[in-house]
């Protein structure tokens, strides 16, 4: 048995090919049938919409052949699996049958959803909680580790002494300085899959501040003696021609003669890049005369050429001896002082996450590779209580280094074990490097990996493109090997530069491309061929690239808009729909260029058929982009704070945009408004604004309060937590739409991957090959030679300056994937279309091989000559027919909805409360106020705590900052926790554990408080209702749980906050 990896460009049919294998491995035993197989078959792909497809593909195919009908995957699956049509007729009916009945057996998921289960099964070897929850935004938990840090760090001194010299160093350099930046840069090189796979050992090592300081010393000194020594030479040859009574003027060339080097090296902090020699110092160490004087140059300054000669020689050798290890020395001294920070940093994430009960995606994955690893794989099967033997991998040109270490073992156990598996991937849509996807694994390693060898591994490409049009196709073949060669020169000569990489290096990085795009060229199917489940089109296609050039009167991308409009207008008239047109742009910002174009035209009436023009842009799906969301948003807000005068405005000039009254100072409303839970709030201010009618507000209001029901069920805090949330996170997420809806779309190109579009427009082919200069990427680098040796990994900015120090190789590394990441966004932008491309190349300037336009000109327009708008065009533009259902073929029409259903949320169903004389803050709820209250008592272990605890309960959202809010709370837990019998246990004598898990015969328990002083033990359990018999039982418990744990000094206490009484048991 083997692993057969498909190796699958766009459009080839990957989605049919892993149907093909699945079914195979499913129906095609012809020795023993097993109905339930799918038990024992793995599916996993990268997005949910992709695991649905899959799923939906293999059922409808079994459903068809459980009907006996034939199409070409049947003929297909007839010829892999040595059955006749009949049989596999026969076994389709059974296993189809058995699939629905045990559908949850039906394993096809998302690679990190299987992680997840597998992850479930290993809470306790983990140090998980249980009930813990994923957490996808890494964003926002960085944000919220970088703002906690900074308002704690007047109370951690360590912290706030190096943060102190953090800054001097960098005002040393001139460098800006931003306290929450530079925590946020730290957190996201702790979040990143290149630390984790270093292990905590490491991560632990980097942040001891202490060896920080001797390796910063180290570097320290390494450059202050370079540039001393540099500088005194420097000086020495100015000195020399002081004394002869010239200047460096004197030399030809004048400033920028040879001799100024003298002057750049003495500066008092001069760049690191000052001292590297240009070539008329390298030429005038050889003594070449035209460099040292002239016929104007002043009596007797050749003379100067012999003594002079000699100190020049005597810099440029120190020059060559020690200046790579200087300029190492400097790109590591900039990054370390911020490593300084991560321990700290990975310390309060830690913290974050065990108080909300969250584990990151990616800590998740890290996990996983340490249970799996070392040999656990049987192990990992008995606890996830199911086993697989065949694995279908898609996508795999994503996968991580992480996630391919996790499956890696598993992949092996099922090989030995005489199952086949298989991967699909395509090395040229791999796009999405930033998310830690590393294309190596599939265009490289897997081939090289000795014990899959040993398993067999077999090798398919699959190269018929069922999507595009012939010339689209054509089109691609040509352009890809006319731009790939065009970036090999590129990378070629650049490489070339270098003398300190060794020749087996320039050659592995100057292949990285050709080898990436090994068998690229693609196919059309035959005409007569069997229709492919891709549902590619007959029709010949076109295809126009289009060169603009910027001119006084209008930029090169005024020029794009202009034509992109006209194009716009064509295609409709044509006969395309709308949403049958796809642009691809390169970042949010151009779409945002577009968009507001395509606005203003509308608005000054130049368009001649606005109405038929929509575009719909990811931004436009943002649910804060809808006014009615704003305004309830708005509503709230001033429901809780009716002091707030911006917010009022906000109210006011909101409704009168959307044609509301104005609600801002109907205080009766606002004031009920404030007392009602948050999905009540909502309800009520749907039936106050009469927007059950409003149809364009539906899908904004219909996914807000499906979100709002969402963060109700899993948070407290009531309106005040949702409003924090909302404007941390909640403004970021999007509405789901129907993408049949009737406008143009506009995508970002890594958001289309995997998409189609009958017409793609692609208006700014002109992205940065290398965007070293506007990006602050970190990559940690190695090397053998001492100081820089210790530790193995260093944290170093990626600069072109990298290229002089000991990190050249990881420098040009890092340069040739980023041209390989351009060339993949082209490939997988120019892919997408199944008709017509259309590609724009904007030039403000002369063309320029920086960017991949020059590369693509090269290819289609090689004549050197004048600016001037180019056009080249290959193919045929058709008129479109409007589509025909076919006969006999059901369709599901979409229902509308007429109004918006909000019912009276005073008739729901309301709880009874039992908290009747106690005293709640106004801005909350009984329940929310006991809640908050519980959060705080968790978190304090003696008085002292309480000022902190609060102010820690602002911050994150759970209590509102209103000073009389805090003053209440203060006073409730200062009363509390001051109480006859009470006040012992919170004076800090006592060592205090707050909600402990104790695991018992029955289950886990966790009481409020345990406390141990002098071998007593005391447990403490907080109630905030009436005495009930059933509290007395709890406690009865605990008591009797620590009694077990050896304890023989046991009392129990219930605490009544509200009531402010003590009850011992």
């Amino acid at each position: 048995m083997a692993l057969s990896v498909y190796k699958a460009s766009a459009g080839t049919g990957k989605t049919y090919q892993l149907t093909l294998a699945y079914l195979t491995f499913l129906l095609g035993n012809p020795t023993h049938f097993d109905p339930h197989a799918f038990y024992r078959i793995l599916a996993v792909t990268f997005t949910n919409k992709a695991t649905n497809q899959m799923k939906t593909r293999i059922l409808d195919t079994l459903a068809l052949l459980s009907k006996g009908e034939t199409s070409c995957i049947t003929e297909d699956l007839c010829e892999e699996t040595g059955l006749s049509h009949d049989q596999l007729v026969v076994r389709a009916k059974i296993v189809h049958k058995a699939l629905l009945h045990n559908y949850s057996r039906f394993s096809v998921s998302t690679l990190d959803a299987f992680f997840q289960r597998i992850l479930q099964s290993f809470v306790l070897e983990a140090g998980l909680a249980q009930g813990y929850s994923i957490d996808t935004d890494t964003d926002y938990l960085i944000d919220k580790t970088a703002r906690r840090m900074v308002a704690g760090i007047s109370k951690d001194t360590s912290l706030r002494q190096w943060f102190i010299e953090l800054i001097h160093e960098k005002w040393s350099r001139s460098d800006r300085w931003d306290t929450l930046r530079l925590l946020k840069q730290t957190g996201q090189q702790a979040t990143r899959e290149s630390f984790r796979i270093m292990g905590e050992d490491f991560a632990q090592h980097i942040g001891d501040r202490s060896f920080l300081k001797q390796t910063l010393q180290t570097y320290q000194n390494l450059i202050y003696g370079f540039e001393n020594h540099m500088a005194g030479l420097g000086k020495e040859a100015l000195r020399l021609i002081k004394e002869q009574g010239f200047s460096v003027a004197d030399f030809p060339y004048k400033s920028m003669s040879f001799a100024a080097y003298f002057q750049k090296i003495t500066a008092l902090h001069p760049a690191v890049e000052v001292f590297i020699p240009g070539k008329r110092v390298l030429a005038a160490a050889e003594r070449e005369e035209s460099l040292w004087y002239n016929k104007k140059s002043p009596e007797g300054l050749e003379n100067l050429q012999e003594v002079l000669g000699s100190v020049l020689e005597e810099i440029l050798e120190y020059f060559n001896n020690h200046y790579r290890a200087y300029a190492t020395a400097v790109a590591v001294k900039e990054q370390i002082p911020q490593m300084g920070l991560l321990a700290d940093v990975i310390t309060t994430m830690r913290q974050i996450q065990e108080e909300s009960n969250t584990l990151d995606l990616g800590d998740s994955t890290y996990l996983l590779s340490r249970l799996v690893g070392e040999g656990n794989v049987p192990f990992v099967y008995e606890r996830m209580g199911s086993a697989y033997d065949s694995f279908l991998l898609d996508e795999f040109q994503d996968t991580s280094a992480l996630q391919w270490i996790n499956m890696y073992p598993l992949v092996l156990n099922g090989l030995s074990q005489g199952y086949d598996s298989l991967m699909v991937g395509d090395v040229k849509q791999s796009i999405y490097r930033w998310r830690n996807s590393d294309w190596r694994i599939l265009g490289e390693r897997i081939a090289l990996d000795p014990v899959l060898r040993k398993q067999g591994v077999d090798f398919y490409r699959l190269h018929i493109n069922y999507r595009s049009s012939p010339q689209v196709v054509q089109f691609v073949n040509h352009l890809i090997d006319g731009v790939s060669r065009s970036l090999t020169r590129e990378l070629e000569n650049k490489l070339d530069e270098s003398s300190l990489l060794e020749q087996k290096d320039k050659e592995y990085l100057g292949q990285l491309l050709k080898r990436a795009y090994e068998g690229y060229e693609c196919n059309t199917p035959p005409r007569k061929e069997c229709s492919h489940p891709n549902g590619g089109s007959a029709q010949e296609g076109y295809v126009q690239v289009n060169t603009l050039y910027a001119t006084h009167e209008d930029s090169a991308e005024q020029r794009v808009l202009q034509q992109v409009q006209d194009l716009l207008f064509s295609l409709l008239a044509r006969g395309y729909c709308p949403s049958d047109i796809l642009i691809l742009v390169r970042t949010n910002a151009e779409a945002r260029t577009l968009l507001s174009y395509f606005l203003k035209q509308k608005q000054e009436g130049k368009q001649d058929v606005s109405d038929s023009l929509q575009v719909l842009t990811e931004e436009a799906l943002y649910l804060a982009a809808s006014p009615y969301v704003n305004l309830t948003v708005a509503l709230l807000t001033l429901a809780l704070f009716p002091a707030d005068t911006c917010t009022a405005e906000a109210v006011s000039c909101i409704a009168l945009e959307i044609g509301n009254k104005d609600v801002a100072k109907d205080t009766e409303f606002l004031e009920k408004l404030k007392l009602l839970p948050l999905p009540d709030a909502f309800e009520a201010i749907i039936q106050k604004m009469k927007w059950s009618d409003k149809a364009e507000a539906f899908p904004y209001l219909q996914e807000f309060h499906d979100t709002i029901l969402d963060f109700s069920g899993k948070n407290s805090g009531g309106i005040y937590a949702f409003l924090v949330w909302w404007h941390e996170r909640g403004k970021e997420k999007l509405l789901s739409v129907d993408t049949s809806h009737q406008a143009v779309r506009m995508l970002t190109i890594h958001k289309a991957k995997g998409l189609e579009a009958p017409v793609v427009i692609v208006p700014f082919c002109n992205w940065a090959l290398d965007p070293s200069g506007t990006d602050n990427q970190i990559i940690w680098a190695g090397s053998e030679h001492i100081p820089f040796n210790k530790p193995e990994w260093l944290p170093v900015r990626y600069s072109s300056k990298l290229k002089h120090t000991y990190f050249a190789k990881d420098y040009y590394l890092e340069y040739s994937q980023r041209l390989l990441d351009a060339l993949n966004l082209l490939y997988v932008a120019t892919t997408r279309p199944k008709q017509e491309l259309y590609v724009f190349l904007p030039f403000s300037k002369e063309p320029s091989f920086s960017h991949i336009s020059g590369h693509v000109k090269e290819v289609f327009f090689p004549e050197e000559s004048t600016p001037e708008n180019q056009e080249w065009s290959v193919g045929t533009k058709n008129l479109v027919q409007p589509a025909v259902q076919e006969d006999g073929k059901a369709t599901v029409q979409p229902y509308k909805l007429q109004t918006y259903g909000s019912g009276d949320f005073s008739t729901s169903l309301v709880l009874a409360r039992e908290e009747a004389n106690f005293n709640y803050a106004p801005h909350d709820s009984r329940r929310q106020w006991g809640i908050v209250l519980h959060k705080a008592l968790s978190r304090i272990h003696s008085y002292k705590d309480i000022p902190a605890v609060l102010e820690d309960l602002v911050t994150e959202g759970e209590l509102s900052g209103h000073f009389e809010h805090v003053k209440h709370m203060a006073q409730v837990l200062e009363k509390s926790l001051s109480a006859p019998g009470v006040s012992d246990w919170f004076d800090g004598s006592w060592l205090v554990r707050t909600e402990p898990t104790i695991a018992g015969p029955g289950g886990n328990l966790r009481p409020d408080r345990v406390m141990e002083k002098e071998g007593k033990a005391v447990v403490l359990d907080y109630k905030f209702g009436r005495p009930d018999p059933a509290h007395q039982e709890q406690i009865d418990l605990y008591v009797a749980a620590l009694q077990r744990m050896g304890y023989s000094q046991v009392e129990g206490h219930l605490l009544y906050i509200t009531l402010k009484k003590n009850i011992s048991v």
